[in-house]
């Protein structure tokens, strides 16, 4: 098994140790529920979430932001989402949803305690050193006002590092030559995810996802039982080794102390949001120095 450097491994733990803190806006039903309130589903949600940032977007450009969706499920949301409320609204809307989120998972003296200003203060610093080049989720994101309350300060930051961070995957995963639904199959043969679940969650067809598995098969990516041969192997590496590089930035500017200390903070609400949501959580340590 390949070593990877120091950073490299440093910002996959950052990634670990903060991701799912945002994630409560997906998964928990609170959140769920203040977007219902203009009519919004689950899924309509999920993309109202992300996509309010850029504003009044075209459909091609969301489609391009989330390109290894189906393109017709993204567009289906993107209407539901046009039709519910206007940008502005639904921004001040992801606000009141993340806040309820927050509020279900922890009580009053963890959202009003001195870690979690402290956590908030540091990741603010982090996700502005996240520049805008060819990273239209993280710009838009480090573009909107940080919340005053620390809970959602760390949250709205946090999720700045997640989109910077996503957008940076989205150029490793175009450098690799591998097309929308072959990114999820090498990504399901790695066992990085289930293709019963991460198949109906980006919408394409059992067929469409056949004829990826047949054409990594025929590259030599893909071996006769569904699993990786070593040349898809390094390809998966090397799609995670160029996410990581690009996503030094906001760490390299916050320091090793801080960036650790960060981490430290975060996890542990992170733990909270993963067990209720997002099942087992193996988390890669932070390195030591």
């Amino acid at each position: 098994m390949t070593t990877r450097p120091f950073d490299l491994r440093a910002a996959r733990a950052m990634r670990d140790g903060l991701d799912p803190y945002y994630a409560a806006i997906v998964f928990s039903p609170a959140a769920v529920g203040v977007f219902g309130s203009v009519g919004l589903d689950a899924w309509a949600a999920y993309f109202a979430g992300r996509v309010s940032p850029l504003g009044a977007a075209s459909e091609g450009l969301v489609e391009a932001v989330f390109f290894h969706f189906e393109p017709g499920m993204v567009a289906a949301n993107t209407a539901k989402v046009r039709a519910a409320a206007p940008p502005e609204e639904l921004l001040a809307l992801r606000v009141d949803a993340v806040d309820a989120a927050l509020r279900d998972l922890f009580d009053a003296d963890v959202l009003g305690s001195a870690e979690m200003a402290e956590a908030a203060e540091l990741a603010a610093a982090a996700a502005a050193a996240c520049t805008s080049a060819g990273r239209p989720l993280g710009a838009a994101n480090a573009a909107l006002p940080l919340p005053e309350a620390p809970h959602l300060k760390l949250w709205q930051a946090v999720t700045t590092l997640r989109e910077w961070r996503g957008d940076g995957h989205n150029t490793a995963l175009l450098a690799s030559g591998l097309d929308a639904v072959e990114v999820l199959v090498n990504a399901v043969a790695s066992g990085r995810e289930r293709r019963a679940s991460i198949q109906p969650r980006r919408g394409w067809s059992d067929e469409a996802w056949e004829a990826a598995e047949q054409r990594l098969h025929d590259r030599h990516l893909l071996t006769e039982d569904g699993g990786l041969t070593l040349r898809g192997r390094e390809l998966r590496e090397e799609i995670e080794d160029l996410t990581d590089r690009l996503s030094l930035a906001p760490w390299e500017a916050l320091g090793r102390e801080d960036s650790r200390r960060l981490h430290d903070l975060v996890l542990p609400w992170s733990r909270v949001v993963a067990d209720r949501f997002l099942g087992k959580y193996h988390p890669e340590p932070y390195p030591a120095a």
